[in-house]
């Protein structure tokens, strides 16, 4: 598959990486009533919902990524799986039938949809029935009250949106009595996890042991890591234990030690668990110079030749891997085959974290919400359930946009495993590196300073953490 289709793919399918709760769960919001069969659903009547206008959908993206209409089969997905794409084109056909609509996708900019909201809403009469956002910008509507709660459109017994979670999920946001956002299920696409991928060959020439084995075992936490890539370091040769992106190690580093930055109304800065985090982070490219020397134009992904075999650990996201056609012995399209063995593990635990109750995946992504003063918001609600039930809760069929990463894993069967399960259980939304935060000089928040030894941990947070908070502050409309 190539790149362009798996990423169109995603939006087609309108994966939604979101958090199970923003700023606090809702984990269970059926109260653990099992999720009813096909067969035991009532069927939507049509003779209820019958309506004469159209329902609009307002996205930030070109419309033409979603199957539409018969010209466009070819795209999005159609490349790779023909059959499912015909299944969703038929089904919207079908939902314009039933309910005597027209299901209209509208692409209004990333600033278009948030000027729509802010103005439209305002005034009582939105420009569309409803709005995709990101999560970064979505949370501070909620809070301004511009969102209908779930619980005001699906009431009938067939919404079963509070008792399965097979089409929609809602999203809790810091606690609220009421959901008001709605994400489509599943909630984590594995194409979006960022593991920690290493080179097995280069641990195995230095009589390493496997990080697979010590996860396995319990083991497998910071000091574990740090002393591997102490014995895979080798300065003469340019070879170092780790290399890779500082935004997703920052990320997956405060997961693994329980915390975050910004993940609730309050910013977490200078927390015990979080200057953990900075120090380690410290250590590895200034104390023990274990991690490739940060340079501050090097390639943000690839980070210096990684795929060389040159550094022994390094950020791995299936979509990087088929990009750069690593998995050994499954060459891609345009990518000969990876000259060394590639493994995957959940990151090591750290001193603050626990293995049983840490977050496992940062998510960010998309999230859906009827906006206040909406006509007929169940009619609307029933119409895009309906067209993202297109496989018919036939979870083979929904989820099969998915199974073309056990090809990337080859035969790392654990690495499969663990993405596909402890990986995508838990994600949490921290929104630190959403928010864009700059201080009064313009420079925007990093640890640059870290990488580069120029500021120590606690300097770093001093530093920032009220800039962090006026922007927190901000996004929940404070």
């Amino acid at each position: 598959m190539k790149i362009r289709s798996i990423l169109s793919l995603a939006l087609a399918l309108i994966m939604v990486f979101a958090v199970l709760a923003a700023c606090g769960g809702n984990d269970d919001p059926g109260g653990g009533n099992p999720s009813p069969s096909p067969d035991d659903r009532p069927a939507h009547d049509p003779d209820r919902y019958l309506n004469t206008r159209p329902i609009t959908v307002g996205i930030w993206w070109n419309p033409e990524t979603n199957v539409i209409d018969s010209a466009q089969l070819e795209l999005t997905g159609t490349e790779d799986n023909p059959v499912t794409a015909q299944m969703r084109l038929d089904n919207i056909r079908a939902i314009e039938e039933r309910y005597n609509v027209k299901l209209n996708f509208v692409d209004m900019t990333w600033d278009g949809v948030r000027e729509s909201i802010a103005s439209s809403i305002m005034a009582g009469a939105p420009d569309v029935d409803i709005y995709c956002m990101d999560l970064n910008f979505g949370i501070p509507y909620v809070m301004a009250g511009y969102c209908l709660p779930i619980s005001a459109y699906a009431t009938d017994p067939e919404d079963g949106i509070w008792t399965d979670q097979t089409v929609f999920t809602p999203l809790n946001v810091c606690n609220l009595d009421e959901d008001y956002l709605i994400r489509v299920s599943p909630p984590v696409d594995y194409n979006q996890i960022p593991m920690l991928g290493y080179n097995k060959d280069r641990l195995d020439e230095f009589n390493q042991p496997d990080p697979q084995d010590l996860w396995d075992s319990g083991q497998w936490t910071w000091d574990a890591w740090l002393n591997i890539m102490r014995g895979v370091t080798d300065f003469s040769d340019s070879r170092y234990g780790w290399g890779g992106g500082h935004v997703p190690l920052l990320t997956a580093l405060l997961i693994s030690n329980g915390t975050g930055i910004a993940v609730s109304d309050t910013e977490n800065l200078t927390a015990t668990a979080t200057l953990e985090v900075f120090d380690f982070i410290y250590n590895m490219y200034n104390t023990e110079n274990v991690a490739r020397p940060w340079d501050g134009d090097i390639e943000y992904w690839d980070n210096n030749l990684w795929q060389s075999g040159q550094q022994a650990f390094f950020i791995w996201y299936p979509w990087l891997a088929q990009r750069n056609g690593i998995t050994k012995g499954f060459p891609t399209d345009e990518h000969e085959d990876c000259p060394y063995t590639i493994r995957v593990v959940p990151w090591p635990i750290g001193p603050s974290g626990n293995r049983e109750t840490n977050n496992t995946v940062n998510m960010s992504g998309n999230v859906f919400m009827i906006p206040i003063g909406t006509p007929d918001a169940h009619i609307v609600y029933k119409v895009f359930y309906d067209y993202n039930n297109w496989y018919n809760y036939d979870l083979d069929l929904r989820d099969d946009a998915a199974l073309w990463v056990e090809n990337l894993f080859g035969d790392d069967v654990r690495g499969l495993d663990f993405v596909t399960g402890y990986m995508s259980t838990k994600p949490q939304f921290d929104m630190w590196d959403n928010l864009v935060v700059r201080n009064a000089d313009g420079d925007r928040f990093g640890i640059g300073g870290l990488l580069d030894g120029s500021t120590m941990a606690s300097g770093l947070a001093e530093q920032w953490r009220q800039v962090m908070q006026d922007y927190i502050d901000a996004a929940y409309g404070k």
